[in-house]
């Protein structure tokens, strides 16, 4: 089974499924029903947990005195950020109420879709919080009885694109560009990263190159993200003519 990288770097469903709403006040007001779009009611069946189908038996207010803390802190560097909007002379609207703020905690009392007699479990859950809904006739994983692709399909997906992205990288040559693996000649713009070659180390330092074209933005902007991580911060952004590689 072939994953798109999409998935594998944030998992959805294998459709069908819709992005649902929790019916609560101030949440997606003007929402209509769609084949993508939906509101979430007791009954509805979402995705929760580990890839599980859920059956929503319960939707409520949960009490201001009673609110995780976590919300509480939320809520009131909100607050202290509208009044910062509103003395700065931005028109923010009507004062933000406690009980309609639409990043307040609910009380989402959910049960196995496949256990219609199980006692539900109450969570705590953000009310602008969004779910993946299934229809219902869903799919499962036969061997874990995850919503497909489930955590094994992934994770074979995830190690053989790690691999092949290996095996690519180990066959660019020393003066050629990581990201599409072409030579870079003396004639062609390039971004080149000082310090060490995370990616290919074996390369010394200062010879991690890119061509500076739209094809290879992708790869520089992944590159980018891990140099920063490693502490770095300055780039030398065109290579000087003669200095990328040979023109043969």
């Amino acid at each position: 089974m072939r994953i798109p990288i999409h998935v594998l770097k944030q998992w959805r469903p294998t459709r069908p499924y819709k992005t649902g709403h929790l019916d609560a006040a101030g949440i997606m007001p003007h929402l209509n029903e769609s084949d993508y779009s939906t509101r979430i009611r007791p009954g509805t069946i979402i995705v929760f947990g580990e890839r599980r189908a859920h059956q929503v038996v319960e939707i409520s207010e949960r009490p201001v005195d009673l609110w995780p803390e976590h919300f509480v802190n939320e809520w009131d560097r909100f607050t202290a950020w509208w009044v910062e909007q509103v003395m700065a002379g931005r028109d923010m609207g009507a004062q933000p109420e406690k009980t309609t703020w639409e990043h307040r905690p609910v009380v989402l009392a959910i049960r196995p879709a496949d256990q219609p007699t199980a006692k539900p479990t109450h969570y705590a859950v953000r009310a602008s919080r969004p779910f993946y809904v299934l229809p219902e006739h869903y799919s499962v994983c036969r061997l874990c009885n995850e919503i497909p692709p489930c955590t094994h399909v992934t994770t074979e997906a995830s190690v053989d694109l790690a691999m092949r992205d290996t095996e690519r990288l180990m066959a660019i040559r020393p003066g050629c560009c990581l990201g599409c693996g072409e030579p870079i000649t003396a004639r062609m713009k390039a971004v080149r990263f000082p310090g060490p070659n995370l990616w290919r180390p074996d390369f010394g330092d200062d010879s991690a190159v890119f061509h500076a074209r739209q094809d290879c933005a992708d790869s520089v902007s992944s590159y980018r993200r891990q140099w920063e991580q490693k502490g770095h911060d300055e780039l030398q952004p065109t290579l000087p003519v003669g200095d990328a590689g040979d023109d043969s």
